[in-house]
């Protein structure tokens, strides 16, 4: 008879448990002006639930309303990132080396770096790094071996996972990264050294804009297994445009089967394990449901 009780209680207490959200790995890039307008219910149902929100949302609609959204967000088993610019301010870049005085810019560190944990504090799931380079300029800046334009992006990602590690554990660190291979040279940015401390990186092999199109759907493949590979043990997730740069003047918003197509691609022929829609507003969202079907 006990055998009996305990099947059946553990029938009942299976029964009761909540079925896990499996893991997504599509997301979309969010400006903030559209946090209003953008439907959860239809990204969710498209299988979309990695939202990268930018900051200025906390500005533009308030904290209360933002963390609105993002409560909103958590009941359909979306996740929230926010994002940010790290070396541009106003306009600007950023130089995060003191060249004359052969070192890193602490202080600037410790404002972008304060302004994450701020973040993590208020319940978001993931921080994205935006501009966590030099403007092409990063070969300029290396006044010694031990300070160099590349080290100081590697020691900036290594302080801030530290810091928001320590106030979330969980926190999912994210950074958008230039897709050229070379990218140490001109952006600072090493994807073996980033990935130590990155957990998922986000390489912008925008094919369709004109700075790239000469290298078309190999190059791209390319680049993303060029990260997965080099970039481990982070992950990659390829950023992808949603719509075509024609003169680098104009954008042309692709249609669903369009932006489906580039994502199919990604998913079935190389090693990027997710796709990121830059950005919502521009292209007709598809249903990335489909990915799952060969």
């Amino acid at each position: 008879m006990k055998k009996y009780i305990i099947i059946a209680l553990t029938v009942l207490a299976l029964a009761g448990c909540k079925k896990a959200a499996e893991p997504n790995f599509n997301g979309i890039w969010l400006w903030s002006k559209f946090m209003n307008e953008v439907n959860l219910d239809t990204l969710a149902a498209k299988d979309i639930k990695n939202i990268i929100l930018h900051e200025v949302a906390f500005e533009r609609h308030g904290v209360d309303s933002t963390l609105d959204f993002v409560a909103e967000a958590h009941k359909r088993d979306m996740k929230v990132h926010i994002w940010f610019q790290c070396f541009y301010k106003d306009g600007k870049w950023i130089n995060p080396v003191k060249d004359s005085l052969n070192c890193y810019d602490q202080e600037y560190f410790d404002e972008v770096i304060e302004r994450a944990v701020r973040y993590v504090g208020y319940g978001v799931d993931g921080i994205h790094l935006d501009y966590i380079r030099f403007g092409g300029t990063a070969w300029k800046h290396n006044p010694s071996e031990e300070i160099t334009a590349t080290g100081c992006v590697t020691e900036f990602c290594r302080q801030i996972n530290a810091a928001v590690k320590a106030a979330n554990p969980d926190i999912v660190l994210s950074a958008a990264l230039m897709p050229e291979p070379d990218s140490e040279y001109y952006y600072g940015q090493d994807p073996a050294q980033m990935g130590q401390y990155i957990d998922i990186l986000m390489p912008m092999i925008y094919f369709h804009c004109d700075s790239y199109r000469k290298g078309g759907a190999p190059w791209a493949k390319m680049v993303a297994d060029h990260f997965a590979t080099k970039g481990a043990p982070a992950k990659v997730w390829a950023g992808l445009t949603t719509y075509y740069d024609t003169d680098s003047t104009k954008v042309v918003p692709m249609n669903a089967d369009e932006i489906l197509r580039d994502c199919r691609m990604f998913a079935d022929s190389t090693l990027a394990e997710g796709v990121v829609l830059f950005r919502y507003g521009l292209g007709e969202i598809p249903d990335l449901n489909e990915l799952k079907t060969k």
